[in-house]
Formats: structure tokens, C-alpha cells, sequence
């Protein structure tokens, strides 16, 4: 799994979910407290379905670990 690049808006790093696999966009967006997603406006395009990149990271490095885990219990 790739780890995205966040953008940086108004001193925030952002990431939007569209930019994910549409697996990993699903996945995270069933992990994600109600609400989470944002709209965010940056040279007068409107960007939707983003989430700070702090939240996105921590569930990135979650689900490499889960996916480790997972991994090293087959044999």
C-alpha cells in the first residue's frame, strides 16, 4: 500500500480520499468517526471528502500493522 503526499492548505496538511485506491478509500472511510470528512476550498476549487493528514497517517500506519500481523500468521 502506498502512503499519500499530503497537500499543504492554509499551514494544514491535508489528503483527500479520492486520491486512494478505491479499497483503501472504502476501508478508511469505514474506520472514520462520523463527520470527519472536510470541504476544503483552495484557489477557488472546492476539494471534498478530505481528512487531515494526522488522522490519515495513524490509520495508515494501523492498517500496515494489522496487515503485518496478518501476514505473519499464515503458514
Amino acid at each position: 500500500m502506498n502512503k499519500l503526499i499530503p497537500i499543504f492548505i492554509n499551514g494544514k496538511k491535508w489528503v483527500q480520499l479520492s486520491q486512494l485506491s478505491k479499497d483503501q478509500e472504502r476501508k478508511l472511510k469505514s474506520w472514520l468517526p462520523v463527520n470527519c470528512l472536510k470541504k476544503i476550498f483552495f484557489n477557488g476549487i472546492e476539494l471534498k471528502d478530505c481528512v487531515d493528514f494526522e488522522t490519515y497517517e495513524y490509520w495508515f500506519k494501523s492498517s500496515q500493522v494489522y496487515a503485518h500481523k496478518q501476514g505473519s500468521m499464515d503458514f
